[in-house]
């Protein structure tokens, strides 16, 4: 006689535990790698080493930076973003902050607050590995990609203010966000700060700066 006992129905399984596991374990990676960048600088840092910080073996940073150039990338980006989550650099509040500006000194004072915010978090890793790009293949190509990323977001914020209308008439949009991408790469701000310039002080002179270079 069959059984009249409903059959007992799987319990789904749950990842979550695994993935917070993967999460940290990420997480431990970057810091040890940003830590180890910083004071060591990118000849100096080894895989091994890293490992060792993170208390992880090398095949598992092997097997999800692919090596110390792509860990160097992940580190980077990390700092850019703030954090490891899985949300655009456009998306989030001090972006969206420029992006909502009412006018073009109000988009000008965001945007430069911004940059400020993205110096503080990758100016310590980036000036310590730049200085050696001339001498490290790995590096130079690292500096290429950064340097064309920060060409393709300026483009990004040039092409919004022209939509706006707020560009210059006399000012295509490529020409413009060259202008953009030259004012706010790593040497003024390096240059000033070493003169003794602040952080806020920089960030007002890069907002009246894009206010008179790209705006009516």
């Amino acid at each position: 006689m069959e059984s009249s006992r409903n059959p007992r129905r799987p319990v789904p399984y749950d990842n979550s535990l695994r993935t917070a596991a993967a999460r940290a374990t990420r997480a431990r990676v970057l810091a040890a790698a940003r830590t180890s960048f910083v004071e060591r600088g990118f000849a100096g840092t080894t895989i091994r080493h890293v490992a060792q910080q993170a208390e992880v073996s090398q095949e598992t940073i092997y097997k999800s930076f692919g090596g110390k150039a792509g860990l160097l990338k992940a580190v980077y980006d990390t700092s850019l973003a703030g954090d490891d989550e899985d949300v655009p650099l456009a998306r989030r509040p001090e972006a969206l902050a420029v992006l909502d500006a009412a006018g073009p000194a109000e988009a000008a004072a965001a945007y430069a607050r911004l940059a400020q915010l993205i110096s503080e978090r990758v100016d310590p890793l980036v000036r310590v590995l730049l200085g050696s790009r001339d001498t490290d293949a790995a590096l130079a190509a690292f500096a290429r990609t950064i340097d064309g990323e920060r060409r393709a977001g300026s483009a990004f914020w040039v092409g919004h203010w022209h939509a706006a209308g707020w560009l210059r008439a006399d000012l295509d949009v490529e020409r413009a966000a060259d202008i953009l991408w030259a004012v706010n790469s790593n040497e003024p701000r390096w240059l000033l700060s070493d003169r003794g310039w602040t952080a806020d002080e920089i960030a007002a002179w890069l907002a009246g700066t894009i206010r008179h270079t790209l705006f009516r």
